[in-house]
């Protein structure tokens, strides 16, 4: 009877020890095989990433593209803006109507420049 129980006793130690030896050979065998599938999914979420990550950078390329044209734009229309204003400022130092255009006042001050040459010579012939 002591022999059944210790036979009993021996054979509940030995059988799960066995068990777990067949059980991690399983597993590594398991992981071995599935190994390539995780590395060829690693490989491909490696791929959406990069892809992602490229369409960002294009997309902040684009955008960056777009402000530089925007501000070379904005900067066209602040130097056309300060150029109006010079001349406005110019006609102004003048004394000549800042709100004529340029064609009148140049034919303006043509005919006051032979107006006062046609005086001046009328003076001079009065003097003589």
């Amino acid at each position: 009877m002591y022999k059944l129980l210790l036979l009993c006793a021996c054979l509940l130690l030995f059988l799960p020890g066995c068990g777990k030896d067949q059980s991690k050979q399983k597993a590594q065998s398991q992981n071995q095989q599935n190994a390539k599938p995780i590395d060829s999914q690693l490989q491909e979420q490696m791929k959406m990433y990069q892809e992602v990550k490229k369409s960002e950078y294009e997309q902040h390329q684009k955008t960056r593209k777009a402000e530089k044209d925007q501000l070379k734009k904005l900067q066209k229309t602040q130097e056309e803006t300060l150029r109006r204003e010079y001349q406005f400022e110019e006609k102004v130092r003048k004394g000549t109507n800042p709100f004529s255009t340029d064609k009148k006042q140049n034919q303006q001050q043509q005919q006051q420049k032979s107006s006062s040459s046609d005086q001046d010579k009328s003076k001079d012939n009065k003097n003589e």
